[in-house]
């Protein structure tokens, strides 16, 4: 496979930074993975979301909770990698938009469950289809195998279940 020329952005980065002691490989792994993080999470949001009046934080609630089941608000914020109170921001939303309901937990009063509504089933399943859609597009230019490492490498940088380490 012939190599890709490195895009100006990244270049202008590595002939800054590396002068300075910076590690330019290290520095273009985090750059790739967060342009394309944020342009992907931007375009999903603009073309699928927001017409379902859905926020990012808010549809991957909505995944979480119809993929396992009635959880709780800590266990949402944990799946997501975010915030308690994002987590409870995007549930105001999503109960006011009659997709999600929260329930005091059976044993502990202190502390809320959450399901997925009828409604909310109905609207993650055509919205997942939509986003999947736009992940086929974003992956279109890799093959199997590539998307199969990928998948491998960013497994192995992600730090979510060890607490960033």
């Amino acid at each position: 496979m012939p190599r890709q020329p490195i895009p100006p952005d990244e270049r202008l980065f590595r002939s800054f930074l590396a002068p300075r002691g910076f590690d330019s490989d290290v520095m273009a792994v985090a750059f790739h993975l967060y342009r394309t993080t944020q342009e992907a999470i931007g375009r999903a949001e603009a073309e699928v979301l927001r017409p379902h009046a859905l926020s990012w934080v808010g549809y991957v609630t909505l995944m979480s909770l119809w993929v396992r089941g009635p959880c709780e608000v800590r266990d949402l914020a944990r799946m997501q990698v975010a915030s308690k109170p994002a987590v409870v921001k995007s549930l105001d939303v999503l109960e006011r938009l009659r997709l999600v309901r929260r329930r005091p937990h059976e044993r502990d009063k202190r502390l809320v469950r959450v399901e997925i509504t009828p409604v909310g089933r109905r609207v993650v399943r055509r919205v997942q289809r939509e986003v999947h859609r736009r992940e086929h597009r974003l992956t279109g230019r890799l093959t199997a195998t590539e998307k199969r490492t990928l998948a491998r490498l960013l497994r192995k940088l992600d730090t979510s279940r060890t607490n960033g380490r």
